[in-house]
């Protein structure tokens, strides 16, 4: 009976499993301010998932001893690790291995046709895709020594992951057992990739929009999968621009399903199968 009597301490928020309400002193106009200037460097275009970006955003402030958006913008703008750590926590994804197994198909057809030697991977998240390619190659004929595979992200915890190749059963759910059994190592619940595919493999930080990213140099084919889905319209063509001035001359593109709804400039549209990509035309 004295438990009807009982403070409930929770709010009204919590008990309809709706959002907290945003504490006084984190002004949302603040917290835009901040998102635009995401958006101007980054290419990333929250508009449409505002309200949960925000939350993410007074979380991460609050966890980090900040007490109002306009302090996290300031440490933002001066302080890289900060910079780093909050690009970090917006931009955490799920993938996994053999993930549209038909475009890895379609390139590993490309290199096996000596057609393709450099790839680049645009972002690479936590290396699935990257070796994804590899394990597709050695599973079906052989990796060319040639071969080399570069992944970029502007997620620094993503790229640590990447270089360390270790994965949780989920992430490897679609691969068949004999590669997991022949490929991977187990390191207690993770499954841990045999250092023979790093060997291909190199990770960088590295945005885009960068004035430094062509620097990076010529590739035969480059995956960009479901990057641009926070893009704008705009974003999503000079995102396209910036990605052909790393092809070479008659390479290939693989974008995700629903990243572009038009045929990107300086392209044609191949269809391969059961798969599209794009030929840069010179």
């Amino acid at each position: 009976m004295l438990s009807w009597f009982k403070r409930d301490k929770t709010g009204p928020h919590e008990r309809s499993g709706g959002p907290a309400p945003i504490r006084q002193n984190f002004d949302v106009s603040d917290a835009k301010e901040l998102l635009k200037e995401i958006k101007g460097e980054y290419g990333l275009d929250y508009r449409r998932q505002e309200a949960i970006t925000v939350r993410k955003l007074e979380r991460f402030a609050i966890k980090n001893g900040f007490n109002s958006f306009r302090e996290l913008f300031a440490k933002y703008r001066d302080s890289e690790r900060t910079k780093r750590s909050l690009i970090n926590a917006l931009t955490v994804g799920e993938t996994y291995f053999y993930r549209e197994l038909d475009q890895i198909e379609a390139v590993a057809e490309h290199i096996r046709s000596n057609r393709c030697s450099s790839i680049l991977s645009a972002p690479c998240s936590s290396g699935e895709e990257v070796y994804s390619i590899l394990l597709y190659l050695h599973e079906n004929a052989s990796i060319p020594p040639s071969l080399h595979i570069t992944g970029i992200d502007i997620n620094t915890d993503s790229l640590a992951a990447a270089e360390r190749g270790c994965y949780s059963q989920r992430s490897v759910s679609q691969l068949p057992d004999s590669v997991k059994e022949s490929c991977f190592f187990r390191s207690g619940e993770e499954y841990c990739i045999d250092r023979l595919f790093k060997r291909y493999a190199s990770f960088v930080y590295k945005n885009i929009f960068d004035r430094e990213f062509t620097l990076l140099g010529k590739f035969d084919a480059v995956f960009s999968r479901n990057m641009m889905i926070y893009f704008t319209d705009e974003q999503k063509r000079e995102a396209v621009s910036r990605l052909r001035s790393v092809l070479k001359p008659g390479g290939v593109l693989f974008l995700g399903h629903a990243d572009v709804s038009f045929t990107p400039e300086g392209f044609e549209k191949v269809h391969k199968g059961r798969t599209t990509y794009y030929r840069a035309i010179y």
